[in-house]
């Protein structure tokens, strides 16, 4: 399953009356009332444990939660930089 399918599969488990078919990766999850200010931690903290990232303060912005796009983004950017070796 890819990154974008488990995000839209998590949305509409924890935001009841919507399909998974009804979310496309361009929608503006937050904007259109897919999920409200409760459901964005809840989408934080799944990004968090189920891709093995770390979501600061200052990634909460729509370039990088305002659509299932842009978080499937954000988790590839991030899985890369944790990929790298520590150049230490």
């Amino acid at each position: 399953m890819s990154i974008e399918d488990k995000l839209r599969s998590f949305v509409v488990e924890i935001q009841e009356g919507w399909e998974v078919g009804e979310i496309t990766d361009d929608v503006a999850i937050i904007e259109e009332g897919l999920i409200d200010s409760l459901a964005i931690l809840q989408l934080v903290t799944f990004v968090e444990t189920e891709f093995a990232v770390v979501v600061s303060d200052d990634d909460l912005v729509a370039e990088n939660f305002g659509s299932v796009a842009a978080i499937a983004a954000f988790v590839r950017s991030r899985q890369a930089v944790g990929a790298r070796p520590d150049p230490s």
